[in-house]
């Protein structure tokens, strides 16, 4: 939900085929990660899926999307580098605001 609702701000005018996909691609990597720092991911999800609840998806992510918080920064940066990463090489002629060109 975090990566969906970080991209979708991000890049508003990205798909949403494309940013389904991108998501998938984002969490699958994520499950990828060695011992320790699946440890880490997962416990900073977990937190996160706590903080949704009780202070929504909207605000959690904003709150996120900048913040500066070791570890807690991290997961943000992690979605957005994926995801990018995974965007422009997917679809080259991505625009900056997501749009396909």
């Amino acid at each position: 939900m975090f990566a969906d609702r970080l991209l979708w701000l991000e890049l508003p005018d990205l798909p949403e085929q494309r940013r389904a996909s991108t998501v998938a691609f984002v969490c699958g990597r994520a499950d990828q990660v060695p011992t320790p720092l699946k440890l880490g991911v997962a416990t900073l999800s977990t937190g996160l899926g706590v903080a949704q609840r009780i202070a929504g998806v909207e605000r959690t992510t904003r709150i996120l999307q900048h913040s500066a918080l070791p570890f807690v920064g991290e997961l943000a940066r992690m979605v957005r580098s994926l995801g990018f990463a995974y965007i422009w090489e997917s679809w080259p002629d991505t625009s900056p605001t997501g749009a396909a060109l």
